[in-house]
Protein backbone atom coordinates (compact mmCIF):
# COMPACT_ATOMS: atom_id res chain seq x y z
CA UNK A 1 0.00 0.00 0.00
CA UNK A 2 1.07 3.66 -0.21
CA UNK A 3 0.84 6.57 2.03
CA UNK A 4 2.08 10.16 1.27
CA UNK A 5 3.32 8.56 -2.00
CA UNK A 6 5.90 5.71 -0.17
CA UNK A 7 5.44 2.24 -0.73
CA UNK A 8 4.56 1.14 3.10
CA UNK A 9 6.12 -2.24 4.18
CA UNK A 10 4.44 -3.79 6.81
CA UNK A 11 5.87 -7.33 6.73
CA UNK A 12 7.66 -8.26 10.38
CA UNK A 13 10.60 -9.76 8.55
CA UNK A 14 11.46 -6.25 6.72
CA UNK A 15 10.32 -4.02 9.80
CA UNK A 16 13.57 -3.05 11.11
CA UNK A 17 14.53 -0.16 9.39
CA UNK A 18 17.96 -0.11 8.53
CA UNK A 19 17.44 -3.15 6.20
CA UNK A 20 14.48 -3.32 3.82
CA UNK A 21 14.84 -5.64 0.09
CA UNK A 22 12.75 -4.27 -3.02
CA UNK A 23 9.48 -5.63 -3.27
CA UNK A 24 10.59 -6.19 -7.09
CA UNK A 25 13.46 -7.85 -6.34
CA UNK A 26 16.16 -5.83 -6.62
CA UNK A 27 17.51 -6.78 -3.50
CA UNK A 28 18.11 -4.51 -0.42
CA UNK A 29 17.07 -0.94 -0.58
CA UNK A 30 19.19 1.39 0.94
CA UNK A 31 18.18 4.19 3.39
CA UNK A 32 18.47 7.71 2.55
CA UNK A 33 16.89 11.09 3.81
CA UNK A 34 15.45 13.27 0.81
CA UNK A 35 13.68 16.87 0.17
CA UNK A 36 9.78 15.49 -0.53
CA UNK A 37 7.51 18.55 -2.53
CA UNK A 38 3.93 17.91 -2.66
CA UNK A 39 1.23 19.16 -2.37
CA UNK A 40 -0.93 19.18 1.21
CA UNK A 41 -4.40 20.97 1.42
CA UNK A 42 -3.83 22.89 -1.65
CA UNK A 43 -0.30 24.26 -0.20
CA UNK A 44 2.78 23.58 -1.43
CA UNK A 45 5.09 22.35 1.05
CA UNK A 46 8.42 20.38 1.35
CA UNK A 47 9.71 17.87 3.83
CA UNK A 48 12.55 16.03 4.54
CA UNK A 49 11.75 12.40 4.78
CA UNK A 50 14.05 9.18 5.63
CA UNK A 51 13.02 6.45 2.88
CA UNK A 52 14.57 2.96 1.85
CA UNK A 53 15.23 4.19 -1.79
CA UNK A 54 15.76 0.87 -4.58
CA UNK A 55 18.90 2.00 -6.75
CA UNK A 56 17.45 -0.14 -10.13
CA UNK A 57 13.44 0.87 -9.90
CA UNK A 58 14.11 4.04 -7.82
CA UNK A 59 11.21 2.87 -5.45
CA UNK A 60 10.39 4.58 -2.23
CA UNK A 61 9.80 3.03 0.39
CA UNK A 62 9.00 2.95 4.56
CA UNK A 63 8.25 1.37 7.19
CA UNK A 64 5.54 1.75 9.61
CA UNK A 65 7.77 3.95 11.82
CA UNK A 66 8.81 5.95 8.90
CA UNK A 67 6.03 7.03 7.49
CA UNK A 68 4.41 8.28 10.72
CA UNK A 69 7.05 10.37 10.99
CA UNK A 70 6.84 11.52 7.68
CA UNK A 71 3.13 12.17 8.32
CA UNK A 72 4.19 14.41 11.54
CA UNK A 73 5.90 16.35 8.92
CA UNK A 74 3.74 17.07 6.54
CA UNK A 75 1.18 18.23 9.14
CA UNK A 76 4.17 20.26 10.63
CA UNK A 77 5.09 22.26 7.48
CA UNK A 78 1.67 22.69 6.60
CA UNK A 79 0.94 24.50 10.04
CA UNK A 80 4.27 26.06 9.25
CA UNK A 81 3.33 27.26 5.78
CA UNK A 82 -0.20 28.54 6.88
CA UNK A 83 0.76 30.53 9.93
CA UNK A 84 -1.06 27.32 12.52
CA UNK A 85 1.39 26.34 15.96
CA UNK A 86 2.93 23.35 14.81
CA UNK A 87 2.88 20.20 17.30
CA UNK A 88 6.61 20.88 19.07
CA UNK A 89 5.82 24.41 19.18
CA UNK A 90 2.13 23.75 21.47
CA UNK A 91 4.53 21.66 24.07
CA UNK A 92 7.80 23.71 24.36
CA UNK A 93 4.69 26.49 24.83
CA UNK A 94 3.04 24.51 27.44
CA UNK A 95 6.33 23.62 29.29
CA UNK A 96 7.36 27.06 29.49
CA UNK A 97 3.84 27.82 31.24
CA UNK A 98 4.46 25.16 33.13
CA UNK A 99 0.98 23.85 32.30
CA UNK A 100 -0.06 19.88 32.25
CA UNK A 101 -2.02 18.37 29.00
CA UNK A 102 -5.01 18.35 31.16
CA UNK A 103 -4.60 22.03 32.27
CA UNK A 104 -4.58 23.15 28.79
CA UNK A 105 -7.70 20.72 28.10
CA UNK A 106 -9.56 22.62 30.65
CA UNK A 107 -8.48 26.07 29.83
CA UNK A 108 -9.16 25.92 25.82
CA UNK A 109 -12.34 23.95 26.61
CA UNK A 110 -10.90 20.79 24.57
CA UNK A 111 -10.70 17.43 25.72
CA UNK A 112 -7.44 16.22 26.84
CA UNK A 113 -7.04 13.77 23.74
CA UNK A 114 -7.52 16.66 21.02
CA UNK A 115 -4.24 18.47 23.04
CA UNK A 116 -2.23 15.32 22.76
CA UNK A 117 -3.43 14.71 18.92
CA UNK A 118 -2.28 18.29 18.27
CA UNK A 119 0.75 17.91 19.97
CA UNK A 120 1.17 14.72 17.34
CA UNK A 121 0.20 15.29 13.96
CA UNK A 122 -3.04 16.26 13.98
CA UNK A 123 -3.72 19.69 12.76
CA UNK A 124 -5.90 22.00 14.72
CA UNK A 125 -8.16 24.77 13.09
CA UNK A 126 -7.24 28.50 12.57
CA UNK A 127 -10.12 28.89 15.22
CA UNK A 128 -8.54 26.50 17.83
CA UNK A 129 -5.34 27.80 16.87
CA UNK A 130 -6.21 31.27 18.32
CA UNK A 131 -7.76 29.87 21.07
CA UNK A 132 -3.92 27.74 21.84
CA UNK A 133 -2.29 30.77 21.75
CA UNK A 134 -4.56 32.83 24.07
CA UNK A 135 -4.28 30.06 26.40
CA UNK A 136 -0.42 29.75 26.16
CA UNK A 137 0.69 33.06 25.29
CA UNK A 138 -2.03 35.15 26.10
CA UNK A 139 -3.95 37.72 23.87
CA UNK A 140 -2.50 40.03 22.07
CA UNK A 141 -4.32 43.51 23.26
CA UNK A 142 -4.20 45.38 19.90
CA UNK A 143 -5.84 42.33 17.92
CA UNK A 144 -8.35 42.01 20.73
CA UNK A 145 -9.85 45.35 19.58
CA UNK A 146 -8.66 45.26 15.83
CA UNK A 147 -9.34 42.18 14.69
CA UNK A 148 -5.08 41.61 13.59
CA UNK A 149 -5.69 44.25 10.84
CA UNK A 150 -5.35 48.27 10.71
CA UNK A 151 -8.25 49.87 10.33
CA UNK A 152 -9.26 50.88 6.77
CA UNK A 153 -12.47 53.10 6.09
CA UNK A 154 -12.08 52.17 2.37
CA UNK A 155 -12.07 48.04 3.37
CA UNK A 156 -15.55 49.01 5.30
CA UNK A 157 -16.91 50.11 1.99
CA UNK A 158 -15.71 47.77 -0.22
CA UNK A 159 -17.05 44.84 2.69
CA UNK A 160 -20.80 46.85 2.69
CA UNK A 161 -20.79 47.11 -1.35
CA UNK A 162 -20.15 43.48 -1.48
CA UNK A 163 -23.06 42.81 0.48
CA UNK A 164 -25.12 45.05 -0.67
CA UNK A 165 -24.49 43.33 -4.26
CA UNK A 166 -25.01 39.94 -2.45
CA UNK A 167 -28.19 40.93 -0.99
CA UNK A 168 -29.73 43.06 -3.50
CA UNK A 169 -30.42 46.32 -1.54
CA UNK A 170 -29.35 48.77 0.04
CA UNK A 171 -27.54 49.47 3.36
CA UNK A 172 -26.78 52.81 3.89
CA UNK A 173 -30.21 54.20 4.50
CA UNK A 174 -29.80 55.54 7.77
CA UNK A 175 -27.93 57.48 10.00
CA UNK A 176 -26.91 54.47 12.15
CA UNK A 177 -25.91 51.95 10.09
CA UNK A 178 -28.21 50.03 12.47
CA UNK A 179 -28.21 47.05 10.08
CA UNK A 180 -24.79 47.59 7.81
CA UNK A 181 -23.04 47.16 11.15
CA UNK A 182 -24.63 43.90 11.83
CA UNK A 183 -23.84 42.83 8.27
CA UNK A 184 -20.08 44.18 9.03
CA UNK A 185 -19.61 42.59 12.37
CA UNK A 186 -20.62 39.38 10.81
CA UNK A 187 -18.05 39.53 8.39
CA UNK A 188 -14.94 40.73 10.98
CA UNK A 189 -16.11 38.41 13.37
CA UNK A 190 -16.26 35.13 11.40
CA UNK A 191 -13.16 36.37 9.31
CA UNK A 192 -11.24 36.88 12.62
CA UNK A 193 -12.15 33.41 13.91
CA UNK A 194 -11.99 31.12 10.27
CA UNK A 195 -9.55 33.21 8.79
CA UNK A 196 -7.02 34.63 11.51
CA UNK A 197 -7.86 37.99 10.66
CA UNK A 198 -10.62 40.35 10.66
CA UNK A 199 -11.85 42.05 7.30
CA UNK A 200 -11.97 45.66 8.31
CA UNK A 201 -9.72 46.45 11.56
CA UNK A 202 -13.14 48.11 12.70
CA UNK A 203 -13.92 48.20 16.42
CA UNK A 204 -17.24 47.70 17.86
CA UNK A 205 -18.62 48.48 20.75
CA UNK A 206 -21.92 46.69 22.55
CA UNK A 207 -24.87 49.22 22.46
CA UNK A 208 -28.55 48.56 23.34
CA UNK A 209 -29.51 47.72 20.28
CA UNK A 210 -26.47 45.22 19.28
CA UNK A 211 -23.41 45.27 18.12
CA UNK A 212 -22.15 48.88 16.30
CA UNK A 213 -19.03 50.66 14.95
CA UNK A 214 -17.22 51.93 17.91
CA UNK A 215 -17.90 55.83 17.50
CA UNK A 216 -20.29 55.12 14.44
CA UNK A 217 -20.94 58.60 15.09
CA UNK A 218 -17.77 60.18 13.51
CA UNK A 219 -17.40 57.51 11.09
CA UNK A 220 -20.78 57.31 9.22
CA UNK A 221 -19.91 60.20 6.93
CA UNK A 222 -16.32 58.90 6.23
CA UNK A 223 -17.65 55.45 5.41
CA UNK A 224 -20.09 56.93 2.98
CA UNK A 225 -17.49 59.04 1.45
CA UNK A 226 -14.86 56.47 0.91
CA UNK A 227 -13.75 55.39 -2.67
CA UNK A 228 -14.27 51.18 -2.26
CA UNK A 229 -11.56 50.50 -5.13
CA UNK A 230 -8.45 52.05 -2.91
CA UNK A 231 -9.38 48.96 -0.49
CA UNK A 232 -6.82 46.47 -0.32
CA UNK A 233 -8.87 43.49 -3.10
CA UNK A 234 -11.05 40.86 -0.78
CA UNK A 235 -9.56 37.18 -0.66
CA UNK A 236 -11.27 33.89 -1.80
CA UNK A 237 -12.07 33.22 1.61
CA UNK A 238 -13.42 36.70 2.34
CA UNK A 239 -16.12 36.86 -0.48
CA UNK A 240 -16.95 32.97 0.53
CA UNK A 241 -17.73 34.53 4.39
CA UNK A 242 -19.44 37.11 3.04
CA UNK A 243 -21.70 35.06 0.94
CA UNK A 244 -21.99 32.50 3.44
CA UNK A 245 -23.32 35.24 5.76
CA UNK A 246 -25.75 36.65 3.20
CA UNK A 247 -27.36 33.34 2.96
CA UNK A 248 -27.91 32.71 6.11
CA UNK A 249 -28.94 36.45 6.68
CA UNK A 250 -31.15 37.32 3.79
CA UNK A 251 -32.66 40.04 4.86
CA UNK A 252 -32.04 42.70 7.68
CA UNK A 253 -34.71 41.49 10.17
CA UNK A 254 -33.00 37.98 10.20
CA UNK A 255 -29.34 39.67 10.84
CA UNK A 256 -30.74 41.59 13.55
CA UNK A 257 -31.95 39.44 15.54
CA UNK A 258 -29.45 36.96 15.14
CA UNK A 259 -26.55 39.30 16.34
CA UNK A 260 -28.87 40.27 20.14
CA UNK A 261 -29.20 36.26 20.38
CA UNK A 262 -24.99 36.51 20.20
CA UNK A 263 -23.36 35.56 23.83
CA UNK A 264 -20.51 37.69 22.89
CA UNK A 265 -23.01 40.59 22.21
CA UNK A 266 -25.39 39.65 25.29
CA UNK A 267 -22.32 39.07 27.71
CA UNK A 268 -20.79 42.43 26.70
CA UNK A 269 -21.99 45.28 29.27
CA UNK A 270 -23.58 48.02 27.34
CA UNK A 271 -20.38 50.68 26.64
CA UNK A 272 -17.82 48.12 26.58
CA UNK A 273 -15.89 47.10 23.49
CA UNK A 274 -16.23 43.37 21.95
CA UNK A 275 -13.19 41.66 22.07
CA UNK A 276 -12.10 39.50 18.92
CA UNK A 277 -11.16 36.90 20.82
CA UNK A 278 -14.69 36.03 21.89
CA UNK A 279 -15.19 35.54 18.12
CA UNK A 280 -14.94 31.46 18.58
CA UNK A 281 -18.27 31.85 20.07
CA UNK A 282 -20.08 33.04 17.03
CA UNK A 283 -23.02 30.54 16.78
CA UNK A 284 -24.67 32.21 14.01
CA UNK A 285 -22.65 31.29 11.16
Amino acid sequence: MTVSGLFLCTRAEESEERVMKCPNGHGTMPLKTIQKKMLFRDVEIVVAAEVHVCPVCKLEAGTVQQTARLQHSIADAYRKKVGLLTGQQIRELRKKVNSTQEALAAKTGAGIASIKRWEGAQIQTKSMDRVLRKALTGTNPEHDLTGGREFSIPRVKLVLTRFESCLGFKLFKNDKMLFATKYLWYADMTAYRDLGTGMTGATYAALTYGPQLNNYRDLIDAIKEADAEKAEPLTAEEEALIIKICKAFPNEDKVFKAAHREVVWEKAPIGTIILYSRATAIHGI
